[in-house]
């Protein structure tokens, strides 16, 4: 499964861009991070869920989220909920305050046409989702475009 606290441990920062590696809770390279045009991901905050969005978000209507997209992606793998580790949130923007540690989630940084590319070092199967929380995508809800070669 992969871990951010080994990921965070061995890269000695979280701001992982290219040339840095994704890890499994067993310290095994999963991914490489072989170009990236942003360099700033957030690799902290777990996948949004109906709690996650009652908390936030009480005046809006609550919904499934990332966690309950990759719960429904990832259970014909056998992949059950409590399995479901931090997620690596490519594009997303997570500053923390230098001062209290507090984090906030802010519209990305990215523009059009930016990318990450990843190189597996090992057999995977991962799940994606596109956040809709309406601080991380400034509430516009764009689509996204991905390829998987």
């Amino acid at each position: 499964m992969i871990s951010s606290g080994r990921t965070l441990d061995y890269a000695e920062t979280i701001y992982l861009t290219t040339g840095h590696a994704l890890y499994s809770n067993r310290s095994r390279i999963m991914l490489d991070i072989v170009a990236d045009t942003v360099g700033r991901h957030d690799f902290l905050l777990t996948p949004c869920s109906f709690d996650t969005f009652r908390h936030f978000y009480p005046t809006l209507p609550s919904h499934r989220g990332c966690f309950g997209n990759l719960a429904a992606a990832l259970a014909p793998y056998g992949v059950v909920p409590d399995r479901i580790p931090t997620a690596f949130n490519c594009f997303m923007n997570v500053p923390i305050d230098g001062e209290t540690g507090k984090l906030r989630v802010l519209p990305p940084i990215s523009k059009a046409g930016d990318s990450i590319v990843f190189r597996a070092a090992m057999d995977l199967v991962i799940g994606l989702t596109a956040c809709s929380a309406p601080d991380s995508n400034g509430g516009t809800f764009k689509p996204i475009d991905y390829r998987i070669d």
